[in-house]
């Protein structure tokens, strides 16, 4: 089974921030090929706030020369596309990775995701938290946190234990026996890595929110019954 882990820092808030990516592709739950490269932000985003600085010791002096993400993703593309891809915390990454293809105006491939901290979370629900450091710790995977590929590579070895620990050699067996259904991006949009908990939450609450509006526009649209008889009459409703 291949798969590919990703992350991601950023210098600041900006989902466009990016200033360094780290990219392991795995067979067989081994790393086989990594990448990580500083990321020059684009201008208007690249200003770096003092807290992302204290968390992965990467300034502005240090991506002054670094290639934009237009000239990374020719390095990382074959990684990404039509792939498997795993992140910690996917719900960022992934859209990272979207908003930085947008703002460059490259299309959006199409590719999976998986996310480890809600593998994690059903799987180990006994852990203290499901943050990247601690599971690692749980798990006896080596980690130099916040450092992208580090945490990439240390995001793949979570996923592999995950499949080893359900004795899976699928991704269709990991979701099955953990309730999950797969993230999806391409061109059309992108369709959220959710847990069968989350969907029928989400379910719910869909229908909850179509019959207010639909009260809703009932109560601003449609007249009373009364409201009708009177009209009919020619008399002013009271």
């Amino acid at each position: 089974m291949k798969f590919t882990a990703i992350d991601f820092e950023t210098a600041n808030a900006s989902m466009l921030s990016a200033c360094s990516i780290g990219v392991v592709e795995f067979e067989d739950n081994i790393p086989i090929r990594e990448t990580i490269t500083l990321i020059r932000p684009p201008e208007g985003y690249d200003k770096f706030n003092w807290y992302n600085v204290r968390i992965h010791g990467i300034t502005a002096s240090m991506v002054k020369n670094a290639p934009t993400f237009d000239e990374v993703w020719q390095m990382i593309h074959h990684s990404i596309e039509n792939q498997l891809v795993v992140c910690h915390n996917a719900a960022f990454d992934t859209v990272v990775l979207c908003r930085l293809l947008e703002y460059y105006h490259i299309p959006i491939p199409e590719f999976d995701y998986i996310c480890t901290v809600k593998v994690s979370q059903k799987l180990w629900p006994e852990m203290e938290n499901h943050k990247l450091d601690t599971v690692c710790n749980d798990l006896n995977i080596k980690l130099n946190h916040h450092e992208a590929l580090s945490d990439a590579r240390a995001c793949g070895l979570i996923f592999a234990e995950a499949l080893k620990d359900q004795h899976c050699t699928q991704l269709s067996e990991l979701l099955e026996a953990v309730g999950m259904r797969i993230g999806h991006v391409s061109p059309q949009g992108r369709q959220s890595c959710s847990t069968a908990e989350e969907i029928r939450r989400k379910i719910i609450s869909d229908k909850k929110k179509q019959e207010s509006r639909r009260k809703y526009y009932a109560r601003r649209h449609i007249p009373s019954a009364a409201g009708y008889s009177a009209q009919e009459k020619g008399v002013k409703p009271s």
